[in-house]
C-alpha cells in the first residue's frame, strides 16, 4: 500500500511540475517577452520521465502529460497526446542507443526534443487533420530548441528531488554507452 501511495505521489508530483511549468510557458513567458518564443518549460519533465522509467510508465506518463497540457494549447488533444507519446517513445528509443549520465545528457536530449516536438506535430497533423499544418514557423522552433536546453539543469535538481521525497531509483539497466 505505502509503494502505491509513493507511487501516485510520484506521478502526481510530475503532473504538477508539467502544469505549473506549461502554465509559466504559456502564460507569464508572453507577459514578460512578448511575442518572443518561449522555451518548451514543460519538456524537461516528459524527458525526464522518458530517460528515467520504463516504458510502460513512460506511455502513461506521456498521456498524462498531454492531458495536462490540453488546457493550454490549441492543440486537439489526441493529437497533443499522440505528439508527446512519440516524442517520449523516441527518446527512450536514443537512451537505448546513446546514453551518459548526468545533466549535460539530459540538456542535449530536452533541445532535440524541443525540435522534434514540432515536427512530430507537423507530420502528425498531415496524417490526422483535415487542414495540415502547412505554414512552420521554423525559425521559432529552433529558437525554441536552443533556449530549453537552458532551462533543463534547472529541473534537473528538482527531478532527481522528486525521486528521492518519493523513494524512486533510477533503473539500474542504464549504463554510459556510446
Amino acid at each position: 500500500m505505502k509503494e502505491r501511495t509513493l507511487l501516485f505521489t510520484n506521478i502526481a508530483l510530475f503532473a504538477g511540475a508539467i502544469l505549473v511549468l506549461g502554465t509559466i510557458q504559456s502564460s507569464l513567458w508572453f507577459q514578460i517577452f512578448g511575442y518572443f518564443p518561449a522555451p518548451a518549460l514543460w519538456l524537461p519533465t516528459l524527458v525526464y520521465v522518458a530517460l528515467f522509467r520504463s516504458t510502460l510508465e513512460t506511455i502513461l506518463f506521456s498521456y498524462i502529460a498531454g492531458f495536462v497540457l490540453s488546457t493550454m494549447t490549441a492543440m486537439p488533444e489526441g493529437l497533443l497526446m499522440a505528439v508527446c507519446l512519440a516524442l517520449a517513445l523516441s527518446v527512450q528509443i536514443l537512451k537505448q542507443r546513446i546514453y551518459w549520465s548526468g545533466a549535460s545528457y539530459f540538456m542535449m536530449v530536452c533541445g532535440f526534443g524541443a525540435l522534434f516536438f514540432h515536427f512530430y506535430h507537423w507530420g502528425a497533423t498531415f496524417l490526422f487533420e483535415e487542414v495540415p499544418l502547412t505554414s512552420p514557423q521554423i525559425a521559432s522552433w529552433l529558437i525554441e530548441s536552443l533556449l530549453t536546453p537552458l532551462i533543463a539543469p534547472m529541473t534537473f535538481p528538482l527531478f532527481q528531488w522528486f525521486d528521492r521525497l518519493t523513494g524512486r531509483e533510477q533503473s539500474t539497466d542504464l549504463s554510459a554507452t556510446v
